[in-house]
């Protein structure tokens, strides 16, 4: 065990099917929702491994309130979300681990049916029902299907959130788990691991997932979406250069994060290293126009 990991609680039901992974900092104000979604799980055999990253506000307070012998409670020195999910599987008692967010919620049925998706797969996930206010949107939307090259398919668009992911404890040893030094897009980045490595996926096409937009969310830093971008293009580079569709894409869209940033300089270089991949991309053409005149 992590010398920094200090275990409060310890779960103490016995012979859990599957663990449930949740890393938590400053979130006492909506991790109960949380909590009581996985709590009301169909499939009852589970762990629920909470590792809180050195939240200062009345986190603990919070989880004290749950007396489930199926949770276990940890906590660390702050290092972040991806190294605290690390945390949480390393003290996993279970072959099959899957992941919650401190802020969204669950289906009833998610956990059987990754259960039971992962008697034949390395790595399940479902539909994802993102929830922005009173607006809904499905991710993947309706009717996708899982290709056969998943590798292929996840290098242009991230199609799986964190919060519908299950996997084999094994296959996310062998990847070795979430990379501590993306700034987002950690889900998206393990998922291409998962893949590269030749993981056999499941794709659940119900929305047994509930992600609610907060206002503290890593989505909303456009400065880090950036930098794991460009992480994802050094790690997956050569790959992408295959797709030059996909590759293109992903300096379009830095572009247009660097100009809403006013980094006009930079925004020109990622809409000319589109434009270069794709001639008639038009957008990038005129992005980097706008760019020109710092606009």
């Amino acid at each position: 065990m992590d010398p920094d990991l200090v275990c409060i609680r310890p779960a103490t039901a016995r012979d859990p099917l599957i663990s449930v992974v949740i890393p938590s900092y400053n979130r006492a104000g909506v991790i109960g929702r949380t909590i009581t979604s996985v709590l009301a799980q169909t499939l009852e055999r589970f762990e629920l491994i909470i590792v809180d990253d050195g939240s200062i506000d009345d986190t603990l307070e919070v989880l004290a309130g749950f007396s489930d012998r199926r949770i276990a409670v940890f906590q660390q020195r702050n290092a972040g979300a991806p190294a605290a999910r690390n945390a949480g599987v390393a003290m996993a008692r279970s072959p099959l681990i899957a992941f919650q967010d401190s802020d969204d919620e669950w289906q009833p049925g998610l956990l059987a049916a990754h259960v039971n998706a992962l008697k034949t797969a390395d790595v399940s996930f479902c539909q994802l029902e993102q929830r922005y206010g009173s607006a809904r949107m499905l991710y993947p939307t309706a009717g996708w299907k899982l290709a056969a090259d998943v590798y292929a398919q996840l290098l242009g668009s991230s199609h799986i959130s964190t919060q519908t992911l299950a996997m084999t404890r094994a296959i996310f040893t062998r990847v070795g788990g979430f990379d501590p030094a993306m700034p987002r897009f950690q889900d998206w980045d393990l998922a291409l691991r998962l893949a590269q490595a030749g993981g056999r996926f499941h794709y659940i096409p119900e929305p047994l997932a509930i992600a609610y937009d907060s206002p503290d969310s890593l989505t909303r830093s456009v400065e880090k979406g950036i930098i794991g971008r460009q992480l994802l293009i050094g790690k997956h580079g050569e790959a992408m250069a295959a797709q030059p569709d996909a590759l293109a894409r992903h300096h379009y869209v830095m572009g247009s994060q660097l100009r809403s940033l006013r980094r006009f300089a930079e925004a020109r270089e990622a809409f000319a290293a589109a434009f270069r991949l794709r001639p008639f991309h038009w957008r990038a053409a005129a992005q980097w126009l706008l760019a020109v005149a710092h606009r």
